[in-house]
């Protein structure tokens, strides 16, 4: 995993920079990441450097279900990670396939409204994956952020 400063990592036409920025300047976020598929979602999510030790996936192999477009982000020296997904669909099937993936894993995920997406905003709908302990410590902000469609 390449960890570089905070960028547009999917520069595409209508993508907004500055809804981007709004998200990691509200939780302090300074490095980002392009998600690649480890073996252990959630020691990756919990920063831990052993993701990749393993013979087995613990998450589905086809993720564009529930983490389309997949980005990291994180809060550089702690263990603050979060995984991004910019999905298409309805919020239901979001909301089911992301609760499919973390009820095993014991993993929280929380899905935004249309609006405050980044990669197409109003076309995409922006869900956020993280720990118990992440979430434990910006539950708030991460209620506050913007309308929340689920938290599981």
């Amino acid at each position: 995993m390449r960890w570089e400063p905070i960028k547009l990592l999917r520069d595409v036409p209508n993508s907004n920079g500055q809804l981007l920025t709004k998200f990691t300047s509200y939780f302090g976020f300074d490095r980002c990441a392009w998600y690649e598929r480890p073996y252990s979602f959630a020691k990756l999510l919990a920063g831990q450097r052993s993701y990749n030790a393993g013979y087995e996936f613990d998450t589905p192999r086809f993720n564009s279900r529930w983490l389309d477009h997949g980005e990291l982000y994180r809060v550089h020296g702690t263990s603050l990670v979060v995984a991004v997904g910019h999905n298409y669909g309805p919020y239901e099937d979001i909301i089911k396939c992301a609760s499919d993936v973390v009820r095993p894993l014991g993993l929280r995920v929380i899905v935004y409204d249309w609006a405050v997406d980044w990669y197409y905003p109003n076309e995409t709908v922006l869900v956020v994956y993280m720990t118990d302990e992440t979430f434990k410590r910006y539950e708030h902000k991460l209620l506050s952020f913007a309308p929340v469609k689920a938290l599981i």
